[in-house]
């Protein structure tokens, strides 16, 4: 049975199961779309980066080709100077002014520096250079391919090499621009422009998109010309791990002056573009790592990983407190209240957690204390309603048996000639017939009491051979108010029984006034016997003197009635005694107001409650 409750209560889960399972579908398709997303970032990122990068080696070919192309004009026009030339002829050395003239001419910019190598290996140079530094030229010149046959090459051709600064070794790379000089189909010498690879390396950097991004000028053979300033320790990696052999089996592999592709380099995955410079046998090459290229969608999907990370974190975390601190509550709290309902007692939960589910659940517990406290209360009222009942039936049961006896004494003492004995039996016999009349009962109006009351009187007058003077006081319209019966005779019986015995020694006189007052209906009994002791007084009407006060009376105790009024209206009603030793006793009885508007004989039926 247990089990089924468990399983029961599981199953009723299936709202926080549905909301999990929804939760973690929506978070597998945020996660799923930026998977989607990053390859589509990737594959635009790289398609742009292909765009962009083309455009910058485009805008970079144009740049070095306008260079190229100023320096050659610049070169063929200072070859062929007249006046130039007759001062070479002459060894003569170049004036400034005269090679800034043609600079400003061309409106070349570019830090340009130019040196005559004559057939005589004199060195003239603007601006003016050292013995070291001509030294460090003529050796640079000597290894360039066209150097031998210098002297005898076409005035109209122009080399283009590219070799260390013969300034100073620590300088990157240097164009030379080189060409023959003739005067008379004869050879003065080799015009040399040479050109700092700064600024070359300052178009690359134009090319690159990050630091990441290295940038290269090839020659046909592979050689590394010119590279991005300022390498980073990645850049130098890859001069240092690029395959010359592979990267040129791929540029002709291609057979285009463009293209793109992917390589591995020094053990990681790159992304290179080439493009050849035209005029020229060059070639410009931009690598990047894959990781730095895809950075962008990298993030995206690492952002997008760590949310969905976080929200199921989040929504477990959620789903656990929710489950925890409310829905498992809300289920062991349902079956404690069904449990109840059974009849069984629940056990105790202690719930620590939201605020209102601890209210609930105190509340939940409070009322069933509630519940049980009326239940006990109830059956105890049940018990001693019935114990009373019983009571009256034993005390009603008591005379039933001396009813006949008494009516057969009572024609014995006519038949001999004693009627005051009769009268006594008669007394005797009408309250016996009020006894047992509708015994089931249990209220009477004021009027009946009253009879009931006077034969008792008149049955202890006989019985104590003297005379009790009455005095009654009774509102005519209270005759029909509805009293617990048997409500008179306790009062009688106790200021005949315990105000007039021995040592009364004066005339027996009793009082009886019924009448309204503001608290409901006030009965009041006065005698003037011998009243009652203080001790005695102050406990005549404590529950612990019950079996005291049945061994002293023959009817139904003062207690008896106290407790039944106080059953039956509650704690606002019940007997009042006052007395004063050696002058008599009072005893008023405050009871609702309840009156019967039929007639007497139909109070019971009528009895409006």
């Amino acid at each position: 049975m247990l089990q089924k409750e468990q399983i029961r209560s599981y199953l009723s889960g299936w709202k926080m199961l549905l909301f999990v399972l929804v939760s973690y579908s929506v978070l597998f398709l945020i996660a799923f779309q930026g998977m989607i997303i990053s390859k589509q970032s990737t594959a635009t990122i790289q398609k742009q980066y292909n765009q962009i990068v083309f455009d910058k080696m485009d805008s970079l070919s144009v740049n070095l080709i306008n260079y190229l192309n100023y320096i050659d004009d610049f070169a063929r026009t200072l070859s062929v100077k007249t006046d130039l030339t007759r001062r070479i002829q002459d060894n003569h050395d170049v004036p400034k002014d005269v090679i800034e003239g043609y600079l400003n001419y061309f409106r070349l910019r570019l830090p340009l520096y130019i040196q005559i190598l004559t057939d005589q290996n004199r060195v003239f140079a603007y601006p003016p250079i050292d013995q070291e530094e001509e030294a460090r030229f003529k050796s640079t010149m000597s290894a360039f391919p066209w150097y031998g046959t210098r002297l005898f090459l076409d005035n109209s051709f122009i080399h283009s090499d590219v070799a260390p600064d013969f300034h100073f070794s620590a300088f990157p790379q240097a164009l030379y621009i080189s060409k023959n000089m003739l005067q008379d189909d004869h050879s003065l010498g080799t015009l040399t422009i040479k050109m700092n690879g700064s600024a070359i390396e300052t178009l690359l950097d134009t090319v690159r998109l990050n630091p990441m991004n290295a940038v290269f000028i090839l020659s046909p053979e592979g050689k590394v010309l010119f590279a991005n300033t300022q390498p980073s320790s990645e850049v130098s990696g890859y001069l240092q791990g690029l395959d010359r052999k592979k990267m040129d089996e791929i540029f002709r592999k291609n057979g285009d002056d463009t293209g793109s592709g992917k390589l591995k380099i020094a053990g990681q995955d790159c992304y290179f573009i080439y493009k050849q410079i035209p005029s020229t046998t060059w070639e410009v090459l931009s690598i990047i790592p894959m990781d730095s290229l895809h950075a962008e969608s990298i993030s995206v999907w690492q952002t997008t990983a760590i949310t969905t990370a976080f929200s199921v974190l989040l929504i477990v975390t959620f789903g656990y407190i929710l489950y925890t601190k409310l829905l498992f509550p809300l289920q062991k709290m349902s079956r404690i209240v069904r449990t109840a309902g059974g009849g069984v007692s629940p056990e105790w939960y202690d719930y620590k957690g939201f605020k209102e589910l601890e209210t609930l659940n105190e509340g939940i517990y409070r009322f069933f204390d509630q519940i049980q406290t009326q239940i006990h209360t109830i059956k105890e009222v049940e018990s001693e309603k019935r114990r009373l009942e019983v009571h009256v039936l034993q005390e009603q049961m008591r005379p039933h048996f001396w009813h006949n006896s008494l009516n057969a004494l009572r024609f014995m003492a006519v038949l001999h000639g004693n009627p005051t004995m009769a009268d006594a039996i008669l007394a005797l016999t009408r309250m016996l017939d009020y006894t047992l009349k509708n015994s089931h009962t249990l209220f009477s109006s004021v009027e009946e009491e009253k009879e009931y009351a006077l034969q008792y009187i008149r049955f202890q007058e006989i019985r104590s051979m003297q005379r009790i003077d009455l005095s009654l006081e009774i509102d005519p319209h209270m005759l029909h108010a509805q009293i617990p019966k048997f409500t008179l005779q306790p009062l009688l019986e106790n200021a005949i029984t315990h105000g007039f015995c021995t040592p009364f020694d004066r005339k027996p006189t009793l009082s009886l006034r019924i009448q309204a007052v503001e608290e409901g209906l006030s009965i009041q009994i006065e005698d003037n016997g011998n009243g009652i002791e203080s001790e005695t007084l102050r406990t005549l009407l404590v529950p612990k003197d019950q079996e005291r006060s049945r061994t002293r009376t023959s009817g139904i105790s003062l207690l008896n009635l106290q407790e039944r009024i106080c059953l039956e209206y509650g704690g606002d009603y019940g007997i009042e005694v006052h007395s004063k030793l050696g002058e008599g006793t009072r005893i008023e009885i405050i009871l609702p107001l309840i009156i019967n508007e039929e007639k007497a004989g139909g109070h019971d039926e009528g009895h409006d409650r």
